[in-house]
């Protein structure tokens, strides 16, 4: 199956009131919103899944030019805010990656730099955490020198990796700048590899928060509602790839 065989405005009319409620909150905490003035969200603002088209143009009106988004009627292509977004969080040569690769590079870069940027127990903790997932010694070198872990671990693994890493990438955005976590609903335990990753990848989100403040407001809803997208892309896929998502974190 090609990792593009759902579109992202697609993927949102899949996602359900839950995982699409996070996109909502980042979206009606920026100040230039226009969100609340449409119909359908007037109408049905408790329900997301009804009005998915209206968050998906939301997000690429944030993603454009205010200036030049005076003169059209849509912002831009969603792969464009995702490359300008995927910059803001450390991934290089972001414009040869397509959607999925890329997000998947903003997970990686984000994990990585937890791991560069922790130290003491926390750095030891996180090693052994990608030496869990099958990573020796010579594959978790490489994955901090910028090797993908596409490479380094079987399909499956590194599937069912990416997904726990993107949720809980995702959580901590979301603990951060919602004051709240994500019901992730998969029916497993993130553990050791989620107490050990909020820490670190905390304070590095913390640093991309004060260059987005600088870089402009805009990149408050871009950043962490692309990177929640990333998490439900990563969802689908596992659940397509892989099968059940409580079974496979159960097994």
């Amino acid at each position: 199956m090609s990792q593009e065989a759902i579109a992202t405005r697609e993927l949102l009319t899949t996602a359900s009131n839950d995982d699409l409620g996070p996109l909502v909150e980042y979206i009606l905490k920026a100040s230039t919103e226009s969100l609340t003035a449409s119909p359908k969200y007037k109408k049905y603002h408790l329900d997301h899944t009804q009005y998915t088209d209206e968050i998906f143009d939301e997000i690429r009106q944030f993603g454009g030019n205010t200036f030049v988004n005076l003169f059209r009627k849509e912002g831009p292509s969603y792969l464009d805010v995702l490359k300008d977004a995927a910059k803001k969080v450390g991934v290089k040569d972001a414009d040869k990656y397509s959607i999925v690769e890329l997000e998947q590079q903003m997970i990686q870069a984000l994990l990585r730099k937890a791991t560069k940027e922790a130290s003491g127990e926390d750095q030891v903790e996180l090693e052994k955490v990608l030496r869990d997932v099958g990573l020796n010694e010579r594959d978790y070198k490489a994955f901090i020198s910028g090797a993908s872990l596409a490479t380094l671990l079987t399909p499956q693994l590194y599937r069912l990796f990416m997904y726990q890493a993107s949720s809980l990438i995702a959580g901590a955005v979301a603990k951060q700048l919602l004051g709240h976590g994500l019901r992730v609903g998969i029916g497993f335990t993130a553990g050791r590899f989620g107490s050990l990753l909020l820490g670190p990848i905390g304070w590095v989100l913390a640093g991309i928060w004060t260059a987005v403040d600088i870089a402009g407001p805009a990149y408050r809803v871009t950043v962490p509602c692309t990177l929640h997208i990333a998490m439900l892309r990563q969802k689908w896929l596992c659940e397509q790839e892989v099968g059940p998502l409580e079974e496979a974190f159960n097994d």
